[in-house]
């Protein structure tokens, strides 16, 4: 696995931990916009990357969960017919 699908993978967990047991202080806010940034940006891309994401190889549902997890990194992976 790449080391920037790992950092991303930490930065989710970071926020979803947050989201379960909130952290105190500043740490708390920087958790929730780090979730929240990233589930907009990755939303956004699932809107605008549509047609893309359905000409994978990957099934639909796969291929637009792996956009929101992982986003632009996993949009370049697609390759272009």
């Amino acid at each position: 696995m790449k080391a920037s699908n790992i950092i991303t993978l930490i930065l989710w967990a970071f926020g979803i931990v947050n989201l379960i047991e909130p952290f105190n202080g500043w740490i708390f806010y920087l958790a929730s916009s780090i979730f929240y940034i990233l589930l907009f940006a990755h939303l956004i891309e699932c809107i605008i990357f549509r047609n893309k994401i359905l000409r994978s190889k990957d099934s639909p549902p796969v291929a637009f969960l792996m956009t929101l997890i992982f986003g632009v990194i996993y949009l370049g992976s697609i390759k272009e017919s």
